[in-house]
């Protein structure tokens, strides 16, 4: 019973490796610059095992985009945590102020890497599975965290819960990115939330 115990404890370590290795391929180089070749040096796992551990190329890009996609999920829901977390009662400007931003030093990239998890998603239909077991578990947490916003927020003032299921959380940022200077900038972005995320 210790052997596979410790069987399947080297085999998790590894596949943490093959995915901590396709991350960062697909952070420097992109879905299109990914080469499982290359995954295997950086891990060294040779490739006969990163084929047995994953069931080959699509199920392995579907694992780490789905791990890239909730990594990106986590520090934004770290950011609304620190900046609204807590029981002292809150306002719209503190909601408003918990979102990102159209435009930030990491914004571009992280718009990115969320665009590259959605293109393959559409062709990659066990990332597409997972990705929507991982968004049912993510709008629960919202839920949950529109709850307590509501419960802190002034008497007669509601989160507006269509406004983060329908536009902030569907919005497509790739296109304000492609327009530089011309997209929505942090000011207007700000002010149309302010009118929108209460009722």
């Amino acid at each position: 019973m210790r052997g596979d115990v410790a069987v399947t404890q080297s085999t998790e370590e590894t596949k943490k490796r093959i995915l901590n290795a396709a991350r960062d391929e697909v952070v420097t180089r992109g879905v299109l610059g990914l080469r499982v070749a290359r995954i295997s040096e950086r891990s060294k796992v040779p490739l006969a095992s990163m084929y047995r551990i994953f069931n080959g190329r699509d199920s392995l890009l579907a694992q780490v985009m789905l791990h890239i996609y909730e990594e990106t999920f986590a520090e934004q829901y770290a950011v609304v945590q620190r900046n609204l977390g807590g029981t002292s009662p809150i306002s719209v400007d503190d909601i408003v102020a918990s979102l990102p931003p159209p435009k930030s030093a990491t914004a571009a990239n992280d718009h990115s890497i969320r665009n590259q998890v959605m293109a393959v998603a559409a062709v990659n239909p066990e990332l597409r599975r997972l990705l929507a077991e991982s968004l049912r578990e993510k709008r629960k947490m919202l839920e949950e965290l529109f709850d307590d916003l509501d419960s802190r927020l002034p008497a007669g003032q509601s989160i507006d819960r269509d406004v983060f299921h329908v536009l902030v959380f569907n919005i497509n940022w790739l296109y304000n990115d492609l327009l530089g200077e011309d997209g929505v900038d942090n000011e207007r972005h700000r002010r149309l939330m302010m009118r929108l995320v209460v009722r």
